[in-house]
């Protein structure tokens, strides 16, 4: 693979960092079918989508269902990177797929020696997260439309498959929902 080939996947980065981009990291395939990760796995590095397709999928009562399907310009598991992290859901392939997988210890090499790629990937990262939890909050937003009773209380049915993926989206970034207000937390809260 070459460096020019990312081009357009990862507009604003130099050949230079594309070209170190493709000594850190290692190019991945996998076919139609197989898993890049399942949920609850500890995970410790990255994946760029270069070609293919993935499916983001979470079980929700026993049954399979898919929250997104991510591009080749995507990144999968950009949390781990910075920290170690359990996947918040299941990554599958839904075509013939490549991807560079970059290692947390390589990144986090390449935080320390200063390089411009790794303020790029930085800057990704946070905007990828940006995007996850706009998505989530658009989400809790259209649960709340639909379950919110004229009397103010809330539906015994709720849309599970929304609740999912905002359960994904704000768990991706350590952000678990918080309980209604009055009822007793069981999570801890934590400030970043």
């Amino acid at each position: 693979m070459k460096a020019s080939a990312l081009r357009d996947l990862m507009p604003g980065y130099t050949l230079h960092d594309l070209d170190q981009l493709l000594r850190v990291a290692r190019a991945r395939n996998f076919s139609a079918g197989k898993w890049l990760c399942r949920e609850g796995d500890l995970t410790s590095s990255c994946l760029f989508i270069v070609t293919g397709a993935v499916e983001v999928v979470k079980y929700i009562d026993g049954e399979e269902r898919v929250l997104a399907t991510l591009r080749p310009g995507a990144l999968v598991g950009q949390t781990a990177l910075v920290e170690g992290a359990f996947s918040s859901a299941s990554v599958r392939a839904t075509s013939a797929t490549t991807a560079l997988e970059i290692r947390r210890k390589v990144f986090q090499r390449l935080v320390q020696q200063g390089s411009h790629l790794a303020v790029r990937l930085q800057e990704r990262i946070a905007i990828a997260g940006i995007r996850q939890l706009r998505a989530a909050a658009d989400q809790l937003a259209l649960v709340l439309a639909h379950s919110v009773q004229p009397s103010g209380k809330l539906s015994a049915t709720v849309d599970r498959l929304a609740l999912a993926f905002i359960q994904a989206g704000t768990g991706e970034w350590d952000l678990p929902l918080a309980p209604a207000p009055g009822q007793p937390s069981s999570v801890k809260k934590r400030l970043v």
